[in-house]
């Protein structure tokens, strides 16, 4: 298979179907290639910000100053120093074939597709991943005071760890379709369920769906809360959906791209990385405008923001590029 088809092909797959990859079913797509990225606008600085982050990593994650990278094929996480690229990088043993990581109370934590579990990670000791055994295909997680919460993509169900036993908790959530990732925020935990395009809501308290699933758009792959609102990447339709924080109603549907697949909360509005071409897009909470910041070539897969950047991973060159505003 030829460069060109090799990312033609990878730049179909959605989020969700890096499961597959995790245990082997779409390996050939995401074989290496070589692949230059290129920041093709002047809105960014990119000299010497591109930094190695292990073979197909898959999802970023940013504390203070150190920038966490998981690298699924090498079955670690990667700590990179955001303010001094020349530092060298830290290594930390994950479980097998990590998909998507957290950084909270305390810990960085990995969801791992390929053994049915989360590994929690202490940032300062390298070596001290505890294996959190959920019974079932860990895809996403995110991290509130009452739990680390795991999307189960093929069971369709949410699992809640406590922090402090790093035990499971009661039953899994069922909340739809393929969940394939979630954020917390305003009091809730959110869902986003890629088989059948809704958006379910959790009470962390009770650990229940709050009332009926959300329609949003299609093939929907990443979900943030911010500015008042939750933002729904849909990479089926080209759209970012946005639902009230607090009613969780839809506020209107903003076309963004060709395939929008991971979001980002700024200090000024939302960042929309377009898994399919690169793109990078802006949008401004207040008025709904959109703005095109640069395109990143390659395979990205993730984004986060942090230590005055925001951090795109970049799968098929296995780097993370730095994004930083002038």
């Amino acid at each position: 298979m030829s460069v060109t088809a090799v990312r033609e092909s990878s730049a179909r797959i959605p989020r969700w179907a890096l499961v597959l990859f995790a245990l082997g079913m779409v390996v050939l797509l995401l074989a290496p290639a070589v692949v230059v990225l290129v920041l093709r606008e002047p809105v960014v600085i990119a000299d010497g910000q591109r930094l190695s982050a292990g073979h197909q990593p898959t999802d970023v994650a940013v504390e203070g100053s150190t920038v966490w990278v998981v690298s699924g094929r090498d079955d670690r996480v990667v700590a990179l120093d955001g303010r001094d690229a020349s530092q060298d990088a830290v290594a930390h043993a994950a479980g097998a074939s990590p998909l998507r990581l957290a950084v909270g109370a305390g810990s960085v934590w990995t969801a791992n597709a390929a053994d049915d579990s989360v590994t929690r990670l202490d940032p300062l000791i390298p070596g001290s991943g505890r294996r959190i055994g959920i019974g079932t295909t860990a895809v996403d997680i995110a991290v509130s005071r009452e739990g680390a919460w795991v999307t189960n993509g093929l069971a369709g169900t949410v699992t809640r760890i406590d922090p402090v036993s790093n035990r499971v908790l009661g039953t899994p959530v069922r909340t739809g379709s393929f969940p394939a990732a979630l954020a917390v925020g305003a009091g809730s935990v959110w869902v986003v369920n890629a088989g059948d395009g809704t958006v379910a809501r959790i009470d962390p308290r009770e650990d229940v769906v709050i009332g009926r699933r959300i329609p949003v758009g299609r093939d929907p792959q990443d979900i943030a809360v911010g500015h008042g609102s939750v933002w729904v990447a849909n990479r089926g339709d080209g759209s970012v959906t946005r639902l009230s924080a607090q009613t969780g109603r839809p506020q209107g549907t903003i076309p963004v791209g060709q395939a929008p697949g991971a979001l980002a909360i700024t200090a000024d509005g939302v960042l929309v990385l377009d898994t399919r071409d690169g793109q990078l897009t802006a949008i401004d909470p207040r008025t709904g405008v959109t703005r095109r910041l640069t395109r990143i070539e390659g395979f990205p897969t993730s984004l986060a923001v942090g230590v005055g950047s925001a951090w795109v991973v970049d799968a098929r060159s296995g780097t993370v590029v730095r994004v930083q505003p002038r």
